[in-house]
C-alpha cells in the first residue's frame, strides 16, 4: 500500500468528518443534556461554540431552565483548595453566580504550574520567571472560553509547529497542513526528512487505534500496557517511533518507559490527529501572571473573592457525612472543591479528621487519592548569555534524544520582558526543561545544573561554547501528575469523593478524570468547571455548559 491507496483508506474512513457531515450531539461517556443549549440570556453562559469542521461539540446545561444566579447572592458559600488553573476555574463559575468563594493556596503566588515569582538570577535586576513555557493548544476549547471572559484573548499569539533536533537524525518541523483530514497528516510525511511512506504502511497496525480512537472504553482497553509495549505489539518502524511517538512521550513529565498506552493515545487524539487544527497551538505574548493569571485574579478580586496566598490548608473537617470546614478553625463552608495536585491533595486528606458519622467517607476519600502518583523529579533552567543564537534557531526545539533535556526555548522570541532585556544588551535567554530526572543531577545544587548539562547543550547549540553566562534561575520541581499505566482507570471524576459518601466535596486538577476528551492544562480547567458545575446543579442554579473537541477519532 502506497501514499495513493492509504489516502483513499483514510479519506474514506474518515469521510464523515473530511466533509464537514454533522457529528454526535454527545459520546456516551458524557453527561446528559437536555438537547441544544438555547441562546444566552445574560454574559454569564458565554460558551465557544460548536465548529463541525473542527470537530467540536458543546455539553449544554443540564438544567438549562433553571435561574443563571443565587435567588440570594452570597446565601451558599465554596472553600476552593487550591489557586491553580483547577482552584480558579471553579471559583470563576461559582463567583460569577453569586457565591461567597474563598481560595486558599499554599503557595505565595496563585497559578499552579502557572505561577510566576519575581526572580533575580543575578544581574541586579528582578525579571518575571514563570514556572516554565506553556503552550495553549486549539483542543482547550474551556480555557479558550475563560479567556475570552476574562479579556485576555489579546496576550496569546499564534504558534503553529514544533521543531525537533535528535542525533540520529535530521531536524524534523511538524505543522498540519493543509487544514483538511487525511491530507494534514500526508504533508506531515511528505515533507519529511526522515520518514517515508513505507514507514506508514509498515505501520499500519496502529492506524485502527489512532484513527479509530473511541474515549469510551478507552482505559479498560488499554490502560495496563505501556506505550512503548503497544509500539512494539503495532510494529511500528523505527524511523515512525523516533520520529513520531518518542517525541510526543518525552515531553510528558514522565518516564518513557512507564507510559500507559491509553493515557498516550489520548494525548495522540487530542494534540494531533482529532481535528486538522489540533495541532496548532499558542503562546503568551508576556509573562503567565500578566497574561493570565493577574487578570484572572483581579476578575475574582472584584467578584468578592477571598483570595488568600501563603495560606495552606492543614486537613478538613468531616461532621454529619459532610466536609464542615478546616481543622483548628471555626468557619463553615456549603461545598468544597479540593484543587490541589495529588501531593496537596493526599497532604490535605492526611490532616483531616472526621467524626465518627463521617469516617467512613474520609477513609473513602483517602482510598480514591492514595492509588495516585507523580512523575520523577524534574528542573527548569533560565539562562540569561552574552549573546544570541544563530538567526536560524526555532524558537522552541524539542530534544527527544537529548536526555535530561527534553526542550529549550529562547524566550527573548516569546515574551516581552525578555526580548527587552536581549535588544539592550545583545544577550539572549534560554530555557532548559530537564524531564523524568534520576540520580544526582535530580539532587545537585542550582548552581552546578548548568554545568551538568552544557556539553548536551552544546550538541544542540555549538554556537553557545563561547557565551559567558551572566545569570540563571533553576525551578526545582516534583509534584507532576503520573500518566504511568495503570493510573487512568484509578482516577476520581469531579465528583466521586461526594458519591462515596464525602456528600459536599468535589476535586479539580489534571489528575482527575473527565468525561470528554482533555488534559494537562484543558483538564485543570475543565474539572474546575465539571466541579462547580456539581455545586450549581445541587443548588437549583443552571450550571455552565462547554465545548470540547469530539471523542471519536477521525475515521469515525
Amino acid at each position: 500500500m502506497r501514499r495513493r491507496e492509504l489516502l483513499g483508506w483514510m479519506a474514506g474512513a474518515g469521510g464523515a468528518a473530511a466533509a464537514g457531515l454533522a457529528l454526535p450531539a454527545c459520546a456516551p461517556s458524557m453527561p446528559p443534556g437536555p438537547g441544544p443549549l438555547p441562546p444566552p440570556p445574560d454574559p454569564l453562559d458565554v460558551l465557544w461554540p460548536p465548529d463541525e469542521r473542527r470537530r467540536i461539540l458543546t455539553v449544554a446545561p443540564r438544567n438549562p431552565s433553571a435561574p443563571p444566579t443565587l435567588e440570594r447572592p452570597g446565601s451558599r458559600s465554596a472553600l476552593v483548595v487550591g489557586g491553580g488553573l483547577a482552584g480558579l476555574s471553579a471559583a470563576l463559575e461559582l463567583a460569577e453566580r453569586g457565591y461567597r468563594v474563598t481560595v486558599r493556596e499554599a503557595a505565595p503566588e496563585l497559578g499552579g504550574r502557572l505561577a510566576t515569582r519575581d526572580l533575580d538570577p543575578g544581574l541586579g535586576r528582578t525579571f518575571r520567571v514563570e514556572h516554565g513555557l506553556h503552550m495553549w493548544f486549539d483542543n482547550y476549547r474551556t480555557f479558550k472560553d475563560v479567556r475570552h471572559r476574562l479579556g485576555i484573548d489579546g496576550n496569546f499569539r499564534p504558534y503553529t509547529s514544533v521543531d525537533f533536533v535528535f542525533r540520529t537524525y535530521a531536524p524534523e518541523r511538524l505543522e498540519s497542513t493543509p487544514k483538511v483530514f487525511p491530507f494534514n497528516l500526508a504533508g506531515i510525511i511528505d515533507r519529511s526528512p526522515n520518514l517515508t511512506w513505507d514507514d506508514v504502511t509498515g505501520s499500519f497496525g496502529i492506524l485502527g487505534d489512532l484513527m479509530g480512537f473511541e474515549q469510551a472504553g478507552l482505559w479498560d482497553r488499554l490502560d495496563g500496557e505501556t506505550f512503548l509495549g503497544w509500539i512494539e505489539r503495532n510494529r511500528v518502524t523505527p524511523a515512525f517511533r523516533d520520529v513520531v511517538f518518542l517525541p510526543a512521550a518525552h515531553v510528558t513529565l514522565n518516564r518513557v518507559a512507564d507510559l500507559s498506552a491509553a493515557e498516550m493515545l489520548l494525548f495522540q487524539h487530542l494534540y494531533f490527529t482529532s481535528q486538522p487544527f489540533a495541532f496548532d497551538r499558542e503562546v503568551t505574548t508576556t509573562d503567565h501572571a500578566t497574561a493570565v493569571i493577574d487578570p484572572w485574579a483581579r476578575r475574582l478580586a472584584d467578584l468578592g473573592v477571598d483570595l488568600r496566598t501563603s495560606s495552606p490548608v492543614p486537613g478538613l473537617r468531616f461532621e454529619s457525612g459532610r466536609v464542615a470546614g478546616v481543622v483548628g478553625e471555626a468557619g463553615t463552608h456549603d461545598w468544597v472543591v479540593l484543587a490541589t495536585d495529588v501531593p496537596g491533595a493526599a497532604a490535605v486528606l492526611a490532616g483531616s479528621e472526621a467524626d465518627a458519622v463521617s469516617a467512613p467517607a474520609l477513609a473513602a476519600a483517602r482510598e480514591r487519592v492514595g492509588p495516585l502518583r507523580i512523575a520523577p523529579p524534574y528542573r527548569i533552567l533560565r539562562a540569561w548569555f552574552d549573546r544570541p543564537l544563530l538567526d536560524s534557531r526555532p524558537q522552541v526545539i524539542e530534544t527527544p534524544q537529548h536526555d535530561p533535556i527534553a526542550l529549550l526555548a529562547q524566550f527573548h522570541q516569546l515574551e516581552a520582558e525578555s526580548r527587552d532585556w536581549a535588544a539592550a544588551t545583545g544577550g539572549s535567554v534560554i530555557e532548559f526543561h530537564l524531564y523524568a530526572l534520576d540520580g544526582d543531577l535530580a539532587t545537585v545544587p542550582d548552581e552546578q545544573v548548568w554545568a551538568r548539562v552544557r556539553p548536551t547543550v552544546l550538541e544542540v547549540l555549538p554556537e553557545l561554547a563561547d557565551a559567558r553566562l551572566l545569570g540563571r534561575t533553576v525551578g526545582n520541581y516534583e509534584n507532576f501528575t503520573s500518566f504511568g499505566v495503570g493510573q487512568g482507570r484509578v482516577r476520581p471524576g469531579p465528583a466521586d469523593l461526594a458519591r462515596a459518601g464525602a456528600a459536599n466535596l468535589f476535586v479539580a486538577g489534571d489528575w482527575v478524570s473527565a468525561p470528554v476528551p482533555s488534559a494537562l492544562m484543558e483538564r485543570s480547567v475543565l474539572t474546575g468547571r465539571l466541579a462547580a458545575n456539581e455545586c450549581l446543579v445541587a443548588d437549583g442554579v443552571r450550571e455552565a455548559g462547554y465545548s470540547h473537541v469530539t471523542p471519536l477519532g477521525p475515521a469515525r
